[in-house]
């Protein structure tokens, strides 16, 4: 929208004949649309982990998932569609806190989203907020996954920090979690490193 400066002689979105897009900018657009569109599956993945109490499973005596907040009971084996979910006042604090934090990432990848998709149609420098929006998010997630082992030692799993007992294992929602992590990692390096040079100029 700036090619219409004195200097330039343009009009917004177009540029005259005798100026061409440089490499820096179109490494700093790719690597805003590779942020956006990285950042909308990785809050796509912690809505679905976080939404669904399968975080742990247990497959003694009838399957019970676990999740951050609920619990479901599998009541007849030959339908899975059989389940008594409830709220168990057995969880541990950390894992609350996790859930906590799990929304929290989830609304700042959302802010992250709306300003860098912004910050491609408008002057106003904001796609340096999303990017910070988006490194918060990813620190969040960090602590997420790690906080969520601590609670093992709860009276209803048995086991000790960081260390499942036998008749429990990790479920598909704890899985996509970290999943979402580590894509949050990535992407946040990626955009960081190819979006530095452009920055500095």
């Amino acid at each position: 929208m700036g090619f219409d400066s004195e200097l330039i002689g343009g009009s917004p979105f177009q540029l005259p004949s005798d100026y061409r897009i440089g490499s820096s900018y179109i490494l700093f657009v790719g690597a805003t649309w590779l942020t956006v569109i990285s950042t909308l599956m990785t809050d796509l993945l912690v809505l679905i982990s976080v939404s669904k109490p399968r975080w742990l499973l247990s497959v003694n005596q009838g399957e019970t998932s676990i999740g951050l907040i609920e619990m479901c009971i599998l009541t007849s084996p030959v339908s899975s569609n059989n389940q008594k979910c409830f709220i168990s006042h057995q969880f541990r604090l950390v894992w609350s806190i996790t859930f906590g934090l799990a929304l929290v990432a989830f609304a700042l990848l959302s802010v992250t989203i709306v300003l860098l998709v912004t910050s491609q149609y408008t002057q106003a420098p904001i796609a340096q907020y999303g990017r910070l929006a988006g490194f918060i998010a990813m620190i969040f997630l960090c602590l997420s996954s790690i906080l969520f082992p601590m609670g093992f030692d709860s009276e209803l799993i048995g086991g000790s920090p960081f260390q499942l007992p036998s008749d429990y294992r990790i479920g598909s929602s704890y899985i996509l979690f970290v999943g979402a992590t580590w894509l949050t990692v990535i992407s946040t390096l990626m955009s960081g490193k190819m979006c530095l040079p452009t920055l500095l100029i």
